[in-house]
């Protein structure tokens, strides 16, 4: 996934338009050669395919656009049309080419050559059910910003704590209970997983405003994903991915990969017209929750026990525990001691979602990831701490010099333009370039 703090402006797609054609240049209708290209062909068939078996009609226009395969150890470009520079050229029913150096590559929609661009990385899931509900879902990011732009919201951090955590496991037991049943079963189970629900956003003030922010944002691509793409096997496979976070780590920014396919397809069913009215600022759980009569919720104590209190806390108070230690070694990396501090001016970054790591009040640690900004590109293995205001991200001090580049331990910085922090170690207490 990317996050870009400046959103681009965004080019008008045609409502309806089923896809789009090559826009330069004619293309040789033989299969490509090399194995890597065949792969890349056939999921951008079956991309168009699906595309055209929706025909607009989950969110009102086409999730077809220009689409672009990315391999991110070459950079090489597997792509449905070249651009209007002609940058790409043509090969066996594609258009390929080499990715700049500047673009990121990730599992996104990015802005490239004047194009909005649906981009995936290379490999793709040799499961088709797999390859093709990751296609649909950031299918879905590419026209998000003209559908649905999401809200700007802070990361739900209260996901890192015990109570967080353990609320929002047996959320995710009584969605999946939801999803298998019908009637009143179904209605209980749906009552059931909006008392959890709601007892973890009365913990924290805000926490319903940062939880829904994600849930428009991941957990309505990832919705689209497994709708179109798993097709009739899209409740099957949201059980399944209920019960495989039920076992992760790290929710702050994952967690609405599980909750939005599951509040999506229970909407389905009960209040099929529910995507008509969405708003940036809409919570799935009250349109549900409007969608079963608005049901007294029920005191937890009465239900918790039906989906696994015990063991679910005994687990979490484990995790906890395991937890504080790794906060005061980030805070004394990332926060106490000697740092580097980069400001963010125009940042995208490329991360793992399922690895984050809240470090509250001062932000949250990216263990692994890759930043580029105006002053070069920042790549991480041993965790970057990402304020809260996202105005500036840490690394651990100090560094050195070694050409155009920075090295610390676990980082290094490369690109830097002429005269930007060009000193030969950073050691200062505060670390400010």
């Amino acid at each position: 996934m990317t996050m870009n703090l400046r959103r681009l402006a965004v080019t008008l797609s045609i409502a309806g338009l089923v896809c789009w054609p090559a826009l330069a240049g004619s293309v040789s209708k033989q299969p490509p050669s090399d194995a890597k290209a065949r792969a890349a062909g056939e999921a951008i068939a079956g991309y168009r395919a699906l595309c055209r078996l929706d025909g607009g009609r989950l969110w009102g226009r086409s999730l077809c656009g220009p689409i672009l395969l990315v391999d991110p150890t070459t950079r090489a470009i597997y792509a449905d049309r070249n651009t209007g520079r002609h940058d790409l050229r043509a090969e066996g029913g594609l258009f390929t080419g080499t990715l700049p150096a500047g673009v990121g590559v990730a599992n996104t929609a990015t802005d490239w050559a004047g194009i909005r661009w649906t981009m995936v990385m290379l490999p793709l899931p040799a499961d088709v059910r797999r390859r093709d509900t990751l296609l649909m879902h950031e299918a879905f990011h590419r026209i998000q910003p003209e559908l649905l732009p999401p809200p700007a919201a802070a990361l739900p951090d209260h996901l890192d704590t015990l109570d967080g955590r353990l609320l929002l496991r047996l959320e995710w037991r009584a969605l999946a209970q939801a999803l298998r049943t019908d009637g009143d079963a179904q209605r209980t189970a749906i009552r059931d997983a909006l008392a959890f629900r709601a007892t973890r956003r009365r913990l924290t003030s805000d926490a319903a405003e940062r939880e829904n922010a994600l849930e428009i944002n991941e957990g309505l691509a990832e919705y689209t994903g497994q709708r179109l793409g798993a097709r009739g096997n899209a409740v099957p496979a949201t059980i399944a991915a209920l019960a495989d976070y039920d076992r992760r780590d790290g929710y702050v920014r994952s967690f609405a990969y599980a909750s939005g396919p599951a509040y999506g397809l229970l909407l389905d069913r009960l209040s099929p017209r529910w995507r008509v009215s969405l708003r940036p600022d809409s919570d799935l759980g009250m349109l549900l929750h409007h969608a079963i009569g608005d049901i007294t919720l029920p005191e937890l104590t009465a239900i918790r026990d039906g989906y696994g209190f015990a063991a679910i806390r005994s687990e979490e108070t484990a995790k906890a525990e395991a937890h504080v230690g790794q906060a005061a070694h980030w805070q004394a990396v990332l926060v106490d001691g000697p740092v580097v501090r980069l400001p963010l001016i125009d940042m995208r970054i490329e991360f793992d979602p399922g690895t984050l790591f809240a470090l509250p009040p001062a932000g949250t640690v990216y263990p692994t990831a890759t930043l580029r900004d105006a002053w070069g590109t920042l790549t991480v293995q041993q965790g970057v701490l990402i304020a809260t205001n996202w105005k500036f991200a840490s690394v651990a001090a100090p560094a050195v010099a070694d050409g155009s580049e920075y090295i610390g331990a676990g980082w290094r910085l490369r690109s830097l333009p002429a005269g930007f922090c060009r000193t030969a170690a950073f050691s200062a207490s505060d670390g400010n370039c």
